[in-house]
């Protein structure tokens, strides 16, 4: 049996073994980034909905309209819908990290496993070769020269040993920690499943209750009236969301740059070279356009920062460019709102959404469906209203958007 074949066959598979380790390592950094930024997110969702639930309970015993029960349901079913698209996004990673431990624990048993067939080839030619001592191999050579490269084969062949034994340690180590790994992993995706069961019921019972307060608000019409009045409210609150946005946007600009590299969107302002072009956010008729409105049946003079656009319950949402969502909230008077900023001051906002498919600090590309088209802050049924900004300044969306 030749030293050589021998060395490069043990050196090859703790070659093959500390390169996979090392990249494994790698891999499982970026892996745990990402689990840190959602649970970080789930946790940021979860403190939401404990101040909402403080501030529901002081405000019990204090007389509440109508309106005002409403916008307590429609916040609740928000930070509900919320929590489930978090984790189904933990759930997703969740069982990411499951696959990618069972093909670790595959790659580790593969490696044992021809680790244990060369080192039990290797005690084999021992038991067999092996009726004389290293001294005797030594002292029996013809030459000091000859004596020399024995003692060299010798002790080599004691390294490999070495080496291959404490290899096939360290992979039984490591393959027992990730079986307890897949434990656990196993264990929190059960946990998520059982969490986002009961958060399905408990919705289900908030949006039967929603429906009934709406027909007894769409019953006086003064309620009708007092929720326009918190429309204007709602616009002051989106011209100040929109003013600490732009105080952040070169946070957010490098970001977008690269995400626009990475998915061959070449123009420096594709916003503003989109204008009279722009995808419509939904397919609708236009009930209320940009500018002073006057209402139709109650007379009432408003100033209106966006369009209103008449649609079917549950229609798509879609973002009308790509960008990076910097903002999904609960809007009295808005109902449900996403803000994507589009880079270069440009912004596009949806209100009275539902069911929200994205997250804060996506990346969103033209024409994906973000949401829903619900009744969240709305007494006149089902519809989107829609806003663009360019920094500070509300713009005419008719005006981008292409001609139907």
């Amino acid at each position: 049996m030749s030293i050589v074949p021998l060395t490069k066959k043990i050196g090859l598979i703790t070659a093959i073994v500390a390169l996979w380790s090392a990249q494994a390592f790698a891999q499982q950094k970026d892996i745990d980034k990402k689990i840190e930024y959602q649970s970080e997110q789930l946790e940021k969702i979860r403190k939401d909905i404990r101040t909402y639930k403080n501030d529901l309970k002081k405000a019990e015993s204090k007389e509440r309209s109508i309106l005002t029960r409403i916008d307590e349901t429609e916040r609740s079913i928000s930070l509900t819908e919320k929590l489930i698209t978090q984790l189904n996004r933990e759930q997703n990673q969740k069982e990411r990290d499951i696959i990618r431990t069972e093909r670790s624990i595959q790659l580790l048993e593969s490696n044992l496993a021809t680790l244990k067939k060369n080192f039990a080839k290797r005690l084999v030619y021992l038991h067999k070769n092996g009726q004389y001592s290293d001294l005797e191999l030594i002292m029996t050579a013809r030459s000091v020269n000859q004596a020399f490269y024995r003692y060299k084969y010798l002790r080599i062949l004691a390294e490999i040993d070495r080496n291959t034994y404490n290899t096939i340690k360290n992979n039984i180590s490591a393959i027992n920690q990730k079986k307890n790994q897949l434990k656990n992993e196993l264990r929190d995706k059960e946990q998520i499943l059982n969490e986002k069961n009961n958060l399905k019921n408990n919705l289900k019972q908030q949006k039967r209750n929603h429906d009934r307060q709406l027909a007894v608000a769409r019953k006086d019409k003064s309620n009708i009236a007092a929720q326009i009045k918190e429309k204007e409210r709602a616009a002051a609150e989106m011209s100040r969301l929109i003013t600490n946005l732009e105080k952040e946007r070169e946070t957010r600009r490098k970001e977008l740059e690269r995400q626009r590299a990475l998915s061959g969107v070449e123009a420096d302002n594709p916003f503003l070279a989109s204008k009279g072009r722009l995808n419509w956010p939904a397919k609708g008729e236009i009930i209320s356009r940009f500018g002073i409105q006057k209402h139709p049946t109650l007379k009432t003079i408003t100033d209106n920062s966006g369009i209103d656009i008449k649609v079917r319950l549950g229609s798509p949402v879609v973002s009308v460019l790509d960008g990076v969502v910097t903002t999904i909230t609960y809007i009295r008077g808005f109902g449900n709102t996403i803000i994507i900023d589009h880079g270069s001051g440009f912004y596009s906002v949806y209100a009275h959404v539902e069911n929200i498919r994205v997250s804060e600090n996506d990346y969103v590309t033209t024409n994906s469906t973000i949401a829903e088209v619900g009744q969240s802050g709305s007494l006149s049924g089902p519809l989107l209203h829609f806003e663009i900004w360019r920094n500070k300044t509300k713009l005419n969306p008719e005006e981008w958007l292409n001609k139907r």
